[in-house]
């Protein structure tokens, strides 16, 4: 098969969600560019500039995988593996770009594939600046109606969540990349979560399950063994792949990537959000 290594879009969703939230928050609405102020208090999704994401290993499934538990790793014996690189292979991910991974690709098995398996580093980079409708103040520095990610990182985990994730001016922002990793699925002040679930994403039958699993791939089962995020995807359409299958294509869609809040004091807070990958077979 040619261009074996766009087998990386073998995820039609990939697996960050919402901080503080279970549910996807609403997208945000940008006029002329500006992004709406009261959407932000409220909690909205937006594309980032950037989104660097590690990816270590994947696979294709015929049939959906068994999720690990706290005892025990996932069971991936209807899957094949497609890509695997034992240091993490880093990819900047922008709308609508093509990206390719370096690491070990492997052609899967002719067949039909309904599920995917991905294991990830639970470290995302974000990099973004806007213009917003209402001046907010920055959980680094400043004050204004222009705003951006801090180059720096942070952790979001049961019972704490980073700060000087954002810088505020009167004039337009130069964004740093902050580095997000992330222990806790949902609010810092809610009991430890390690799975989160999303059904019928965008209107499809697909859906997506993320676990954050511990150094032996268990599901952590507290914060700090949190190390990996794994996720289990249901496809909305099939991939089949056959003899006559020459190659891979893929599409982005980071549109909702990242979150922007309003926190205490008007203060600007941004974090990861959802990102979608699809693929196609030719």
């Amino acid at each position: 098969m040619k261009n074996i290594k766009y087998l990386f879009l073998i995820l039609s969703t990939i697996f960050i969600f919402e901080m503080f939230n279970s549910n996807k928050a609403e997208a945000c609405t940008i006029s002329s560019g500006v992004y709406s102020e009261s959407d932000i208090d409220n909690g909205c999704d937006t594309a980032p500039a950037e989104y660097e994401i590690v990816i270590y290993k994947l696979y294709l499934c015929i049939s959906s995988p068994t999720e690990a538990t706290t005892s025990s790793a996932v069971v991936l014996t209807p899957c094949s593996q497609v890509f695997n690189n034992a240091s993490g292979a880093t990819a900047a991910v922008t709308q609508g770009a093509e990206i390719v991974l370096d690491g070990t690709y492997t052609r899967p098995p002719n067949g039909t594939y309904t599920h995917g398996y991905a294991y990830m580093d639970n470290t995302f980079g974000i990099t973004w600046a806007g213009e917003l409708s209402g001046a907010k103040t920055g959980t680094s520095s400043g004050t204004g109606v222009f705003c951006g990610t801090k180059a720096g990182s942070g952790t979001h985990a049961q019972g704490s969540t980073h700060t000087g994730n954002s810088v505020c001016g009167s004039s337009a922002i130069t964004p740093g990349k902050f580095v997000e990793t992330l222990a806790q699925f949902g609010a810092a002040s809610d009991a430890f979560s390690s799975k989160a679930e999303v059904e019928n994403i965008n209107g499809t039958t697909a859906s997506i399950v993320g676990y954050l699993v511990d150094s032996n791939e268990h599901r952590a089962a507290n914060t700090s063994e949190v190390v990996k995020l794994e996720g289990l995807v249901k496809f909305a359409d099939p991939i089949t792949v056959t003899g006559a299958t020459t190659s891979l294509s893929m599409t982005f869609n980071v549109g909702e990537g990242m979150h922007l809040v309003e926190e205490g004091s008007d203060e600007l807070w941004i974090g990861g959000g959802p990102f979608q990958a699809i693929m196609k077979a030719n």
